[in-house]
């Protein structure tokens, strides 16, 4: 009787856990390729997120 679905059980919490240990790994993982790049990259990344902001 395990297998039986029950609607009051918030299966939601572990979607979102889920969802926030994807983003972690997503995000630890750009950060970790830009400690790697040189000081030319930074600037078109900063230029990027500027102009970025500026037109959105």
């Amino acid at each position: 009787m395990n297998n039986e679905y029950d609607p009051y059980e918030d299966r939601s919490r572990d979607k979102a856990k889920a969802a926030a240990d994807d983003w972690r790994e997503t995000s630890s993982r750009f950060w970790r390729y830009l400690r790697t790049r040189s000081l030319e990259c930074w600037g078109f990344f900063i230029a990027g997120l500027l102009i970025g902001g500026l037109l959105f």
